[in-house]
């Protein structure tokens, strides 16, 4: 019986959206106040990672993440630490994408396949033909490192942003308070905006660059290696 996956959509509703509405409207003290507002945006995602494990669906690793910086953010306000222990938390998650992206190279397993190999978008059986030599072949993998370090270069670069938005936020509250509660949930759902807008600009600019170069690699056009194009035009 194949995994039923959880649909993306539903993911980042029960892990961005409505934890952060739940911040952002329910902190003040004629609703539920500060401290149920965050126990009620924290047991959303939670609820979910529950939900997954239960039925056995699973979570890739950016559901998991986003699953628990939203845990942990929740945590941190109902202890009511001061706001720079939120911002170390905002560089945390960036910092474990970003050493995650190469290292992964050395578990046999790299993170950057499951992006650039959708089956919408690489023609992998033509390229994969193509890799014909050991040297190729060889070439073909400092390609493919050399965007996992481009991609953790850009999440160490919104690690510093996030940081910085943080302070912008939350750093003049009061920790506890209706105010500060209510600017998490704008943090919760500014930053994850910011993380994927940024992530998708590094995700273009390395996809352009890994490209070019495996075109030069292998003579095979572009059409050739999206997976549009289901002929080799020429051969090397």
């Amino acid at each position: 019986m194949s995994k039923r996956q959880p649909h993306p959509l539903l993911d980042l509703l029960l892990t961005v959206v409505l934890p952060s509405a739940a911040l952002e409207y329910l902190s003040a003290n004629d609703r539920l106040g500060p401290f149920w507002a965050l126990v009620v945006a924290s047991l959303l995602p939670l609820g979910l990672g529950v939900y997954c494990w239960v039925t056995k669906s699973g979570l890739n690793l950016f559901s998991v993440l986003g699953l628990v910086a939203v845990i942990v953010t929740g945590g941190l306000g109902l202890l009511k630490l001061p706001a720079f222990w939120i911002g170390i938390k905002e560089i945390a998650i960036p910092v474990l994408i970003a050493i995650a992206f190469p290292l992964s190279h050395r578990w046999g397993k790299p993170i950057i396949n499951s992006m650039l190999f959708a089956p919408n978008l690489m023609n992998e059986r033509a390229l994969r033909a193509a890799l014909d030599t050991p040297e190729k072949q060889a070439s073909f993998e400092k390609h493919l490192f050399q965007a996992s370090l481009g991609l953790g270069l850009a999440m160490l670069g919104t690690a510093v942003v996030n940081f910085a938005l943080a302070m912008y936020l939350i750093g003049n509250k009061e920790p506890g308070s209706e105010a500060y509660v209510k600017a998490i949930g704008t943090l919760n759902w500014s930053g994850t905006i910011m993380l994927g807008a940024l992530l998708l600009v590094a995700m273009m600019v390395v996809m352009v660059r890994f490209m070019r170069g495996i075109q030069r690699l292998t003579g095979l056009d572009k059409e050739d290696l999206l997976n549009a194009g289901q002929t080799v035009r020429r051969q090397v």
